[in-house]
């Protein structure tokens, strides 16, 4: 989880020192890619078949939503970003509703819910850098977060490839490196990459190396943090991580910290923690009977986006076969 709050440290200090967010994401696909064909005996795979499904899939909606993500963080604060996020369950309701994944919903997610909703309100209302861009962006990647990590368990548990973790890290970002180069062009970055880059020091070019080294790290740690400590212990963790990352962007960067502004952004955690309570109580509910273990698989192990991906958001059970970031 630590090093989570470092990438989400990191790409907000790159950002601000270098405005291209998809010129990061690709010098970072593009590291992450080079680190990983330095070590070809980690790149595993059954067989053609298996390689062209994940291929097909998974990599653009990795695109989407690292892309989406890099873009909000540009435009939005950390405590935006981190705030935001926790409302992550009802995009992730719609989603799984289009796909006929079972939701269990009961009084305790309703009033969760309620709980995010009344913090996020609460925070946003006294958000000095308010960015109506930062807030499509952050939308459009829970959506894409939802859609990827949908397709990945199913890719994984219900239709299973054979290919390493290493490999699948390969797969997305050395093909979504090009649809990354590609958007980078099309919204006009390669235009200002001499007189930027030019401008980049030691401070630049560091922090632009940590995100790197970081996101790479994020993948190779997986929930191998989870496999050594309890479920209460990561919860702790990871909501320190929280505040953490919105206390750094209040001192650091200036953000809004007003009193309301924090009331809001620990309501909105505070109903997150209670959600994702509120999901595992539901989930031991026996209304499953019948259903497809496939449905059951997805509905037991419901994206989280409460987190940060380095932008990640991804859930903070991140599997194993996570990708980067």
């Amino acid at each position: 989880r630590l090093l989570r709050l470092g990438m989400s440290i990191f790409n907000k200090l790159t950002l601000v020192a270098l405005p291209l967010p998809l010129t990061t994401v690709s010098i970072q696909m593009a590291f992450t890619v080079l680190v990983l064909l330095l070590r070809p005996s980690e790149l595993r795979w059954g067989n053609s078949d298996d390689i062209k499904r994940w291929a097909c899939t998974v990599p653009l909606l990795f695109v989407g939503m690292l892309a989406s993500s890099m873009v909000a963080m540009q435009f939005a604060s950390l405590g935006t970003m981190v705030v935001c996020r926790n409302v992550s369950p009802l995009p992730t309701m719609l989603i799984e509703g289009m796909f006929r994944i079972p939701y269990v919903m009961t009084v305790r997610t309703i009033l969760a819910l309620l709980v995010i909703i009344g913090g996020v309100t609460l925070y946003e209302s006294h958000e000095i850098r308010f960015s109506l861009v930062a807030i499509v962006a952050i939308t459009i990647n829970m959506v894409f977060a939802v859609l990827e990590r949908i397709m990945q368990r199913h890719l994984m548990a219900n239709n299973p490839v054979e290919l390493s973790k290493a490999m699948m890290m390969l797969l997305n970002n050395g093909i979504g490196l090009l649809p990354t180069l590609l958007l980078a062009l099309l919204v006009g970055e390669h235009a200002t990459w001499r007189h930027k880059f030019a401008l980049v020091g030691k401070r630049e070019a560091a922090l632009l190396f940590g995100s790197c080294v970081n996101g790479v790290a994020i993948s190779y740690a997986g929930i191998r943090l989870q496999h050594k400590i309890a479920a209460t212990s990561f919860m702790v963790v990871t909501n320190v991580s929280k505040f953490a990352v919105i206390f750094f962007g209040v001192l650091a960067l200036g953000e809004s910290g007003s009193l309301a502004s924090l009331v809001g952004s620990a309501l909105a955690v505070l109903g997150g923690v209670l959600y994702a309570d509120a999901r595992k109580r539901a989930d031991e509910i026996p209304v499953l009977n019948g259903v497809s273990d496939e449905h059951k698989s997805l509905v037991a192990n419901q994206p989280d986006l409460g987190g940060d991906e380095g932008l990640d958001s991804g859930s903070e059970d991140e599997p194993e076969w996570r990708a980067r970031t």
